[in-house]
């Protein structure tokens, strides 16, 4: 079920086509959504001022004004973003982050994350870096895709289509874009040891802390997948000591444009009485 957006109400103004995180959305008078390739992630909904999104059915989403308690707006409120204005994050504030982040529970009650908060044009040293190992990771596949083909078509064209995007962001990086991180003034990345087998847990654990606390105190955040995909890498740049593992990267900011709305999904619930 895709988006739906009224031609009465839009307003023709753009701005819901410059957050979609699919690219589904264009505008000439008036905002038309691409059905095929809509997430359904309600970001247009989120963000339209004239309230001309909607959307119906199964792991669809409905649109409203936040209400509620100060926790329950936060919650209400946080989005993954990829737009974000190029003033930097103070370190004051980043630590400050890293601190709540690491109030977050962790097995055992160890505390063994390290973080690793990167910068300025080291942002953009650490994003060639992911770009490069996201190549690695797709070019030896590349090779295996035609046998594959016979296997699980399926999984060819899923192999196929990752080598192609990747491909992609290292020619939109290479033209001056920032296609993995955004063009995020500041990167965190949390690593845990190898030993611990709820490491990854843990990470991510203190990774939502650490959102959520950045959405109270009005910077925004993205949850950076292509970080952990590569995350050899980054752990090379990053100097990352031996026997750790990034399981979590955090690209963060102040937000470009304001989310006016919030969007409540539809949930998938199974009891068991």
């Amino acid at each position: 079920m895709s988006a739906v957006i009224s031609e009465s109400l839009c307003t023709g103004c753009g701005l819901c086509a410059r957050i979609c995180p699919a690219k589904c959305i264009s505008v000439e008078e008036k905002a038309v959504v691409n059905e095929s390739r809509c997430l359904s992630c309600g970001h247009c909904g989120a963000v339209c001022h004239a309230g001309a999104v909607s959307s119906e059915g199964f792991k669809a989403f409905s649109v409203h004004d936040t209400e509620g308690s100060e926790v329950e707006r936060i919650l209400q409120g946080k989005r993954s973003v990829r737009e974000f204005l190029p003033d930097a994050v103070s370190k004051e504030i980043l630590a400050e982050l890293v601190r709540y982040a690491e109030m977050a529970p962790s097995s055992r009650n160890t505390r063994g994350r390290k973080y690793f908060i990167v910068t300025g044009d080291k942002v953009t040293e650490l994003e060639r870096e992911v770009i490069a190992g996201l190549n690695s990771v797709a070019g030896p596949a590349a090779f295996f895709i035609p046998i594959l083909k016979l296997f699980n078509r399926k999984r060819a064209e899923s192999l196929s289509s990752l080598k192609k995007l990747f491909s992609s962001m290292q020619n939109a990086f290479d033209s001056g874009k920032h296609p993995v991180l955004c063009g995020a003034p500041a990167v965190i990345c949390i690593a845990s040891p190898n030993s611990n087998m709820q490491g990854k847990d843990d990470c991510v654990c203190s990774e939502q802390y650490l959102m959520l606390y950045a959405e109270n105190i009005g910077i925004a955040s993205c949850i950076n997948g292509f970080t952990q995909i590569a995350h050899k890498n980054a752990e090379r740049f990053l100097g990352v000591p031996k026997g750790y593992t990034i399981h979590a990267a955090v690209m963060l900011g102040y937000p470009k444009y304001s989310y006016r709305r919030y969007v409540r999904y539809g949930e998938d619930i199974t009891w068991i009485e």
